[in-house]
């Protein structure tokens, strides 16, 4: 008999349903695989939660099912999102997947869901996703605020009442901001849609600055369609991989374009004050050289989830007579030419530094690897990306879909898959075993899109790097680690001298949350938890949840994480403006 995908999502939705309204728990998990998972964003707590198997799931939804008021239940017929047969690449089947909506007591909801046969031959789900959509009343905007022609009608000035609107944002924000590159701009895109006045803070001179002083061969390592903004795709013609002038540009035109309100050369002051009785924060922000003194009730910092350079401080640096600087102050190998470079860390600024050492001619070029790295080729990682977000999808089907697949989940399939990986990327690594690359999948297999969200480091996309380890113009010393300088040179662990005219450190950096202790101090940072890497569940630790101090968030990750977790951060924020949720909870 042909699998009826259709027949198959509406009779495991109608019984979804039934035990939603009911709050039968006992029915609820029986409609999930054994293992299957539950990744529920602010439909039943207000968090962002994943549960592995019909127990965790079952203890999650105890307390919880009943009081949600889940009904309503219905199958999404967007073009895109219609139920269908697929296929699960990981685990080699066919599965039926479906969207669907729904109504909660806390507003309008949506979810999908990955069925595939049980042993009885139900169809019982490897996942679903409940998310929270919008609240009543205050649905996300679809078209640009106060920008609709009123030409001809009484009373009405369009330019008038945008530059109202603007004034009300810069005195009286309700949301600050800090942080104007992708994550903080796209953060205050998603605000503005949802009319919560958000002022951004951005310390350069201009938006996209802090991309232009990056090293000029600098290209992002995922494929447009993944690093595209919120609401606005990238032209018809745009490269594949995105430079790093061409995205500073963007994200000035972006800012522009979704009329946001950005102040530029801007610092928030050491040490706000967060007063509990009001909700609010007393702030003073050093705007181009001037004081202003502001009370949101939020801040969100969106300073970039590796906050200042990571510099190992080795002895006997003031005796080396030639440069010592971080990757982030590397402004192209033009000026390296004919001299020695060692280039300190594995990562993909170092491979990025090392090969345009190489191209502008530096005498030598010698990566320090400290410990084994995580290597994979950009077409391989084009090609499964492009798997997902693809060019007859809108990006936002391909986000919804690729968030409902639990990171969680994604972990255990990519270390149970890891020999496929090591496979694939045979010949890859033959080239970098051949100049002494130690390599690895990550710590437990996991491969590199999993160290993104764990660790963001220990891994490289390779793109030509490999060839000029294999042929010898980049050399590698691998297992070892810098101990001290000598005036001419870095001396390793394994007692060797390189000796270097340079030394460039491309050693990661601090992480958001230590980097802004100084800017918040130690009482409003110690109530918060960790920042970033993956929890016990599979969700991103203190990022668009609560931080642990109220009116504090964290905006972290990658152009996908912040494109759609706006969405539920912008919606905590709603309800505590509303009312719906306590301001001061966490």
């Amino acid at each position: 008999m042909a699998l009826n995908p259709r027949l198959v999502a509406s009779t495991w939705l109608a019984a979804l349903g039934h035990a939603s309204q009911d709050g039968d728990v006992e029915a609820f998990t029986n409609l999930f695989l054994p293992h299957g998972w539950l990744r529920d964003l602010l439909v039943f707590t207000w968090d962002l939660r994943s549960l592995e198997g019909r127990d965790e799931v079952a203890n999650y939804l105890r307390n919880s099912l009943f009081h949600a008021q889940l009904k309503d239940f219905k199958l999404d017929e967007h073009q895109y999102l219609t139920a269908e047969a697929s296929f699960i690449p990981q685990i080699h089947a066919i599965d039926v997947e479906l969207a669907f909506t729904f109504e909660c007591r806390a507003g309008h909801g949506r979810g999908y869901a990955r069925l595939l046969p049980d042993e009885d031959g139900a169809f019982r789900a490897l996942t679903v996703m409940t998310m929270l959509s919008d609240l009543p009343g205050h649905e996300e905007l679809s078209t640009l605020t106060l920008r609709d022609d009123v030409t001809g009608i009484p009373g009405r000035d369009m330019h008038k009442e945008f530059a109202e609107w603007v004034n009300e944002v810069e005195t009286k924000p309700h949301v600050l901001i800090v942080g104007g590159a992708q994550t903080g701009l796209q953060v205050a895109a998603r605000f503005k849609s949802m009319q919560i006045p958000a002022l951004v803070l951005e310390r350069e001179a201009r938006i996209g600055d802090v991309w232009r002083k990056r090293y000029p061969t600098l290209t992002l390592h995922t494929v447009k369609r993944h690093h595209t903004l919120l609401y606005q795709p990238f032209p018809s013609n745009w490269p594949e991989y995105t430079s790093r002038d061409k995205l500073a540009d963007w994200l000035e035109h972006y800012a522009s374009i979704q009329d946001l309100v950005v102040w530029t050369k801007s610092e928030l002051q050491p040490h706000p004050k967060y007063d509990s009785s009001s909700g609010t924060w007393d702030v003073t922000v050093l705007r181009d050289g001037k004081e202003v003194k502001l009370r949101p009730a939020h801040i969100v910092l969106a300073t970039g989830t590796l906050g200042k350079p990571n510099i190992p401080n080795l002895p006997h640096q003031n005796v080396f007579r030639g440069q010592i600087l971080h990757s982030e102050g590397f402004c192209g190998g033009a000026s390296y030419a004919g001299k020695r470079i060692v280039v300190v860390g594995a990562g993909n600024s170092s491979i990025d530094i090392c090969q345009d050492l190489v191209f502008h001619g530096a005498q030598s070029v010698t990566m320090v690897q400290r410990s084994p790295t995580c290597v994979s080729g950009r077409d391989f990682i084009g090609h499964i990306m492009r798997s997902v977000w693809r060019d007859e999808w809108p990006v936002e089907v391909s986000d919804f879909k690729a968030a409902a697949f639990p990171l969680g989940l994604q972990k255990k399939m990519a270390i149970a898959n890891q020999d496929a990986m090591w496979h694939a990327e045979k010949e890859l690594h033959d080239k970098l075993r051949k100049g002494g690359v130690q390599l690895y999948m990550g710590p437990e297999g996991e491969g590199l899109y999993l160290l993104v969200m764990e660790r963001l480091g220990g891994y490289w996309q390779d793109k030509g790097g490999a060839d000029l380890i294999a042929d010898g113009s980049i050399k590698v010393k691998s297992g070892v680690s810098p101990e001290r300088f000598t005036e001419s040179g870095l001396v390793l662990s394994d007692g060797s001298e390189l000796p270097a005219d340079a030394v460039i450190f491309a050693t990661g950096y601090v992480h958001i949350r230590d980097a802004n202790r100084a800017l918040l101090g130690d009482d409003v940072i110690d109530q918060t938890g960790e920042v970033y890497g993956l929890d016990s569940e599979g969700e991103l630790k203190g990022s668009y949840r609560p931080s642990g101090h109220p009116g504090l968030w964290y905006a972290t990750g990658d152009f996908f994480i912040s494109r759609f977790h706006s969405k539920p951060l912008a919606l905590q924020i709603k309800a505590r403006q509303l009312g719906l949720v306590d301001p001061t909870s966490q």
